[in-house]
């Protein structure tokens, strides 16, 4: 009787294990780091800011909304006459879900020198014209709200040797396949960076 219980508690432990170790793997998701300063305006999620209007007190930011972060928290956080709040640079770490970054990790203050860069394309002398001279450009500009719709941030867009080049908060394989479907030739670049 001994050997059977023994047999069956093993068992048990077998298919927990693997069940465990399924749920572990199905739920992986690519966690993705940015480094910048934060703004919320009343109304609005805080946001990591790709872009800052320059009025003074601020009226907000462009870039990319942030899930589960309690912006009055951070102990640089300032609040204006307005009822923005901005804080200083933190290097956030998060999954990107539907639209927006959800934390994962406590922001960490972080210097100047570290903050990220937007992603660039190594633009050439002939890229001055703007992204309406590109029918894809014009089609892109008309569909910037079905874009969002798809869970998709944009930054910003222009001509960057001679085709379409958008910035988006996260460049993974959903976003530059639909981008690509749409408005080819593209180059698409994104500002989160993924974790190795």
């Amino acid at each position: 009787m001994p050997a059977r219980v023994v047999a069956t508690t093993l068992a048990v432990a077998v298919l927990l294990t693997a069940a465990c170790g399924q749920a572990r793997a199905g739920n992986t998701q690519t966690l993705y780091t940015v480094t910048t300063g934060l703004m919320q305006k009343p109304g609005d999620v805080p946001r990591a800011c790709s872009f800052v209007p320059l009025p003074l007190p601020p009226i907000g930011c462009g870039g990319v909304p942030i899930s589960g972060l309690d912006l009055h928290s951070l102990p640089d956080a300032q609040t204006y006459r307005n009822g923005v709040v901005s804080a200083g640079n933190h290097r956030l770490v998060g999954t990107w879900e539907a639209g927006a970054l959800h934390l994962t990790q406590p922001p960490v203050p972080a210097s100047p020198t570290s903050v990220t860069p937007l992603p660039s394309c190594g633009q050439t002398a002939g890229d001055t014209e703007g992204p309406d001279a590109l029918p894809q450009g014009r089609k892109l500009m008309d569909e910037e709200q079905m874009i969002l719709q798809h869970g998709i941030v944009m930054l910003g867009f222009g001509v960057c040797q001679g085709v379409l080049f958008v910035e988006v908060a996260v460049a993974d394989k959903d976003t530059v396949d639909y981008l690509t479907s749409r408005y080819a030739p593209v180059k698409v670049g994104g500002w989160l960076q993924p974790l190795v």
